[in-house]
Formats: C-alpha cells, sequence, structure tokens
C-alpha cells in the first residue's frame, strides 16, 4: 500500500479572523520591537540636544521635519500601547484576569486606550 505524502498546508493569515486578544498580543511586539529600533535614534537625539544651544536648535530642526514628527507619534503609541499591553500582561500573571470575556474587555482596553493616550497627547500640544 502506498502512503500519501503530507504536505504542509498554506495558511493566508489575511484570511483568518484573530480574536482581539490576539491582536493586542501581536500589537504589544510590534510596539516592542519598535521602541528597541528607535533607541539609536532618539539616544542620538538626546545626546545632540546636550551639547550647546546650537545643537539643540538643530535638534529641534530635526523634530520638527513632519515625518520625524509622525515618527515620534508613532513611537509615542508604541510606548503607550507596550506600557498598558505590560499592565494587561501582568494582570493575567496574577491570575486577576481570567476568562474569555475578561480577557476580551481588557484587550479592548489595551487597544483603546492605546490609541487614545497620543491622541489626547497630541491635543494637549496642539491646544
Amino acid at each position: 500500500m502506498r502512503q500519501r505524502k503530507i504536505r504542509p498546508v498554506y495558511l493566508n493569515l489575511f484570511n483568518i479572523r484573530f480574536p482581539l486578544a490576539a491582536i493586542a498580543s501581536i500589537l504589544h511586539r510590534i510596539a516592542g520591537v519598535l521602541l528597541i529600533i528607535s533607541l539609536p535614534f532618539l539616544i542620538y537625539l538626546f545626546d545632540l540636544s546636550l551639547h550647546d544651544a546650537d545643537a539643540f536648535d538643530k535638534a529641534l530642526a530635526i523634530t520638527r521635519h513632519p515625518l520625524i514628527c509622525l515618527y515620534l507619534y508613532l513611537l509615542l503609541w508604541a510606548i503607550s500601547h507596550h506600557f498598558v499591553a505590560g499592565i494587561r500582561y501582568f494582570l493575567v500573571d496574577l491570575e486577576l484576569i481570567s476568562g474569555k470575556q475578561a480577557s476580551a474587555v481588557s484587550a479592548t482596553t489595551v487597544v483603546v486606550s492605546g490609541l487614545l493616550i497620543p491622541v489626547i497627547v497630541f491635543l494637549g500640544t496642539v491646544l
């Protein structure tokens, strides 16, 4: 009798409906990677701003560029989402959040607050 070959199954991740807790987890990882990758640029800006008044003005000019400004607000989202999601995972580890419904509510809270915190900060800087 012939053995049938088992072939790998192609999974299209765009067709899979992830639960909100999985989306929050994926965003937590993306935010963490973005924060780590951004450290050299942020350290450079910080170092530049501490040299003298001219270097500070140069650092300020760099941060006023529209693309850099957008990047910094993306970093603000990453910090806020990573922080709030970290609190959620800490509460899960303490078993204060358990069950499907509590997980969905906490994941919703993480995603919404991760988006609201940068908007509030942006409005605070504009107004």
